[in-house]
């Protein structure tokens, strides 16, 4: 019998056993060098017990590969968010201009620039060396000296993400021309962030709540809390929420968000079902539950956020391609119990969460970490596979007016459609003219992590 220790979510810790019917006996647990083999067959054991697809993993993988090679061997063709990654060895862990360059970037059509094309910046990370450098709204014409253009823009942002550095070279645009500027070489690291900005816009008749959130972070679950608390003691009518580069994160955090946000709940309504495999099951997760289980911090009751919620019949909610995970999590368990008004672009398309597996015997032999996809979600109507993203009321391109406001700024396009909506001044065409974008940098599609049932 083999038997491996996994760690899930909610800090729960389980074991399960891969057995031989014969066998009479658990056997030693191995000792010495950790082998290639050893790590393989945890792999393995571990995705036939949580998979999703653990019913199509193939019956005779190639045990000789390196474990990420193996992993990649079972992965399943319609799964690109499963991962393995070892965290003492950088090589195996995600990168994205955002997470380790503190920036983030789109190519737009600029038929000022030679090559037609110009990179526009979207996000910098405050406090960092190269937000003394860009800022949302600056323009690069190169990257490692060579012109942006439609073809060659995501292999450049590779090859920076590849060899863990590379330069941008700003330009500006004045009066009809473009000029460059000195090159600036990036600084490879993990620049912090704080995911959530909060603005208030009023009107002669509304006064209206601006949510910025980036990403779901339990550690922040308090000042999300204190936010609406604020709301609601300054007298807000209603709310944009600012989803467009959120990448997922905390289901515990998007639980919270949810319940501060809409009417019609307690604490025993479903929030999430989830769909899982032939060992995992079927269930479902009320508000309550789910808010139980942060992945980090100290958990917030829902009787706790009584005075903080602002119960509202809608909410407008920004959001783009990178709208991914957790994000639309929010945006689909959302509308059972308020309207959501969707502006912007269609979201990424990912209707599925993981668990974390961990060896968490002691001594601890196996040092990989593991996030295998286990469930499908929906809502509490049963309303999920959104693989095709979830598509806007009102299509908006953020793109479309230049340079870029500031995040928060009523002239910023998406915005600026939430606001004529709430005072009425809104236009009765769902679509805007848009600007074509060739090219997006990828974020990284962070998991929905979802804590194992007892």
């Amino acid at each position: 019998m083999r038997t491996y220790c996994t760690l899930l979510a909610a800090g729960l810790t389980i074991c399960f056993s891969a057995c031989r019917r014969d066998a009479p006996v658990s056997p030693a647990p191995p000792t010495g060098p950790v082998t290639q083999a050893e790590v393989n067959t945890w792999i393995s054991d571990s995705l036939h017990h949580f998979y999703l697809w653990n019913q199509q993993l193939p019956a005779k993988p190639d045990t000789g590969l390196t474990p990420l090679n193996f992993f990649l061997s079972m992965r399943h063709a319609a799964d690109p968010f499963s991962v393995l990654y070892n965290p003492d060895d950088a090589s195996t862990l995600q990168t994205s201009l955002y997470t380790n360059f503190g920036i983030d970037i789109s190519v737009i059509d600029f038929p000022a620039s030679p090559s037609g094309v110009i990179a526009v910046v979207k996000l910098v990370t405050p406090n960092t060396f190269v937000a003394t450098k860009f800022s949302r709204g600056s323009y690069i014409s190169r990257i490692n000296n060579t012109p942006v253009t439609a073809a060659n823009a995501a292999q450049l942002v590779a090859q920076v993400l590849q060899n863990k550095t590379g330069s941008f070279t700003p330009a500006t645009f004045s009066n009809g021309v473009l000029t460059e500027e000195t090159a600036v070489q990036l600084d490879f690291g993990y620049p912090k962030d704080k995911p959530i900005y909060t603005a208030t816009l009023s009107s002669a008749s509304k006064k209206i709540g601006y949510l910025y959130y980036n990403s779901f972070n339990d550690n922040y679950n308090t000042d999300l809390v204190n936010i609406f608390r604020n709301y609601i003691s300054t007298g807000i009518t209603d709310l944009i929420l600012d989803l467009r580069y959120n990448t997922g994160g905390s289901i515990a955090a998007a639980a919270l968000l949810s319940a501060l946000i809409t009417d019609g709940i307690n604490e025993s309504s479903t929030f999430i079902q989830l769909s899982g495999n032939n060992i995992q099951g079927s269930y479902k997760m009320s508000f309550g539950e789910t808010m139980a289980v942060p992945e980090s911090g100290v958990a917030i009751k829902f009787a706790d956020i009584s005075n903080a919620r602002l119960r509202l019949s809608r909410v407008y909610i920004l959001t783009s391609h990178q709208t991914i995970s957790a994000a639309e999590l929010t945006v689909n368990n959302l509308k059972p119990y308020t309207k959501v008004i969707q502006i912007g672009a269609a979201t990424y398309g990912k209707d599925k969460g993981a668990v974390i597996v961990r060896d968490q015997r002691n001594p601890k032999r196996i040092v990989w970490v593991m996030q295998p996809i286990t469930y499908l979600l929906s809502n509490a109507s049963g309303q999920g596979g959104y693989t095709g993203g979830l598509t806007p009321d009102y299509t908006v391109d953020e793109m479309s007016k230049q340079p870029l406001a500031e995040l928060g700024d009523p002239a910023d396009p998406l915005i600026a459609k939430a606001i004529a909506l709430i005072t009425g001044n809104g236009r009765a065409t769902t679509s805007e003219n848009l600007v074509a974008t060739y090219f997006q940098a990828p974020a990284i599609a962070n998991e929905v992590i979802i804590p194992h049932k007892k």
